[in-house]
C-alpha cells in the first residue's frame, strides 16, 4: 500500500541518526545532483550558527540575490528549515519534492533515508526547482557526517564551540571541535570563531592544510587573522568605546560579513548592517505579548548557550536596553552537567532578584527532556531565595507564570523570561500563537517608520 509523502515523512523519525553519508549521497545521484546547481555557505558550531546563517541569507537577499537557507531544528512547521528569500516553501512545493524522494528511495537497493536527512534532500531538491543563486546551510549534528556536508561550499565557518551531544560528538571540546570542524573544504575561505580553549585551537588548525585560506575571527578583538599569522601578538585596541564584549547578534553578522567578503558578495557585505535590522530570528532573544505580558523566548539549550543568553540579558539591563525578566520558566533536554548549564541561570536570578521560578518540561525530540522535578531539585540545590515551582504541563506553567507577573505588578506585568530546550520555546509558540496567524516564519522582515516607509532601506 502506497504511504502519501507526508506520513512517509513522519514515519523517517524512527531512523533516528545515521553517522554516515552514504544514504544522502547515493540519493542525490539519484536526484540528478541537484546540491550542484548553486555554491554555498556552509556553517557549523554549537552556538550562534543559524543567527550567523539567517543573517548571512537576509544580507544576500538585501543584495538581490536569490537565496537559499536550509536550518534546523524547525519552532512549529518544517517548512520553517527550508527557505527561500527568508519565507518558508509551500506545502505544495514541499510535498512534490517529498513524492520524488520517496519514489528513487525505493530503487533497488532500497534507502531508507532518516528524517532529518529528508529535510536536507527537500531543500536541495526546492532550491534547484526556485531557481536559487546561492545557498546559505546550516549544519544538524556536528559536521563530519551530517548530511550537509554534501552542499557545493565555496566557504565555510565554525561558530563558538561548547560541550554538547556529547553522546555522539566526543566528552571533550577538543573531540566536539574536531568533528565539527570536518566541514572545511581545503583550498577554500574557513572562517572560525576564535576559541580560548588551546586543545580547541590546535585541532581546527590541523584540519584545515593551507592556513593562508583560513581566518580566526577574535570578537574581542574586532579583528579576522589569518591561522599562518596567529601567533603574532596582537596590538592593543584603538576603539576606546569597545570593552571586549559584544552580542551574540553581532559576532553572528561579523562572521557573516568575514565570509561574504572571502567569497567575492560585496553587495551582500555592504548590506549586512541593513540586515541585521531586517532579520527575525524566532525564539533567539526574541520579545513577544502574551495576554498583555511581555515574553522574553531563547532556546540556550547547552552550557555556552545559557551563559551568553544571561549575559546579554543582565548588559541590556545595565545599559536599560530592555528590563530585568521578574518571572522565569525554565525547561531543557538532557546535559552532561546539569549544574554548570543551570550556573549563568542561578547568577541572573540572584543578581536579578528574581522570585518566582517555574521549570516544566518539553517534549522530547533529538534528545530526551530532564524530568521538571529533577530540574527543579537542582535549581533549589544552587540555594538561591527563588520560589521554585515544577510544573510538567508547558501550557499550565505558562499560565501560572503569567499569573505570578500580573501579581508582581498589575499595571505593567514583569517580563517573563522563557529559556531552554528549542523544543520548549517551539511549544510556546504554538501556544501564543493558536490561529496559527504568527508572522515570525519569514525571517526577513522589513521594519516599517510610521509612514510606512522602510526607514532603512
Amino acid at each position: 500500500m502506497e504511504v502519501d509523502a507526508w506520513s512517509w515523512l513522519e514515519s523517517l523519525k524512527s531512523f533516528g541518526y545515521n553517522p554516515s553519508l552514504d544514504n544522502t549521497a547515493l540519493l542525490l545521484s539519484r536526484l540528478d545532483m541537484p546540491q550542484h546547481s548553486f555554491p554555498a555557505v556552509h556553517v557549523a558550531g554549537s552556538n550562534g550558527k543559524g543567527t550567523c546563517c539567517a543573517i548571512l541569507a537576509n544580507a544576500l537577499t538585501l543584495s538581490g540575490t536569490c537565496t537559499g537557507l536550509f536550518t534546523s531544528p524547525h519552532l512549529i512547521s518544517v517548512n520553517e528549515r527550508i527557505r527561500v528569500d527568508g519565507a518558508p516553501i509551500t506545502d505544495i512545493l514541499f510535498e512534490d519534492c517529498l513524492t520524488q524522494i520517496q519514489k528513487v528511495s525505493k530503487i533497488e537497493p532500497i534507502v531508507n533515508p532518516t528524517f532529518y536527512e529528508t529535510t536536507f534532500l527537500v531543500a536541495m531538491l526546492a532550491f534547484r526547482e526556485m531557481g536559487v543563486q546561492r545557498a546559505v546551510i546550516e549544519t544538524g549534528l556536528g559536521g563530519r557526517w551530517d548530511a550537509t556536508r554534501l552542499v557545493d561550499a565555496d566557504c565555510c565557518i565554525l561558530t563558538e564551540i561548547s560541550l554538547e551531544h556529547t553522546d555522539i560528538l566526543g566528552e571533550t571540546l577538543a573531540e566536539i571541535a574536531e568533528e565539527k570542524a570536518a566541514i572545511v573544504r581545503q583550498g577554500r575561505p574557513f572562517i572560525a570563531a576564535w576559541p580560548y580553549d588551546t586543545s580547541v585551537r590546535k585541532v581546527i588548525e590541523r584540519t584545515v592544510r593551507d592556513h593562508d585560506w583560513a581566518w580566526w575571527w577574535r570578537g574581542d578583538r574586532l579583528e579576522s587573522v589569518k591561522f599562518s599569522e596567529a601567533v603574532k601578538a596582537f596590538r592593543p585596541l584603538t576603539t576606546k568605546e569597545f570593552d571586549g564584549w559584544i552580542p551574540y547578534q553581532k559576532e553572528a553578522a561579523m562572521l557573516a560579513k568575514s565570509a561574504l567578503h572571502r567569497v567575492g558578495e560585496f553587495a551582500a557585505y555592504e548590506a549586512v548592517e541593513r540586515a541585521i535590522t531586517h532579520t527575525n530570528w524566532p525564539g533567539r532573544m526574541q520579545w513577544l505579548e502574551y495576554q498583555d505580558t511581555p515574553l522574553l523566548l531563547d532556546c540556550a539549550h547547552n552550557p555556552s548557550g545559557m551563559a551568553r543568553a544571561c549575559e546579554q540579558i543582565r548588559f541590556q539591563k545595565t545599559k536599560d536596553m530592555s528590563p530585568m525578566p521578574g518571572v522565569i520558566l525554565i525547561g531543557c533536554t538532557t546535559q552532561k552537567d546539569l549544574s554548570i548549564f543551570l550556573q549563568p541561570l542561578v547568577e541572573t536570578i540572584v543578581e536579578g532578584n528574581i522570585g518566582h521560578v517555574f521549570v516544566t518540561q518539553p517534549p522530547d525530540g533529538r534528545k530526551e527532556a530532564v524530568d521538571c522535578e529533577e530540574l527543579a531539585s537542582e535549581l533549589r540545590a544552587h540555594g538561591t531565595e527563588a520560589e521554585i515551582i515544577a510544573i510538567q504541563s508547558i501550557e499550565h506553567a505558562l499560565n501560572e507564570a503569567q499569573k505570578q507577573s500580573i501579581e508582581l505588578d498589575s499595571e505593567l506585568p514583569q517580563p517573563i523570561l522563557c529559556i531552554g530546550s528549542v523544543y520548549l520555546i517551539g511549544a510556546i509558540l504554538k501556544l501564543i500563537d493558536e490561529d496559527g496567524l504568527m508572522e515570525f516564519q519569514n525571517i526577513l522582515v522589513a521594519p516599517k517608520g510610521e509612514d510606512g516607509i522602510d526607514p532603512v532601506a
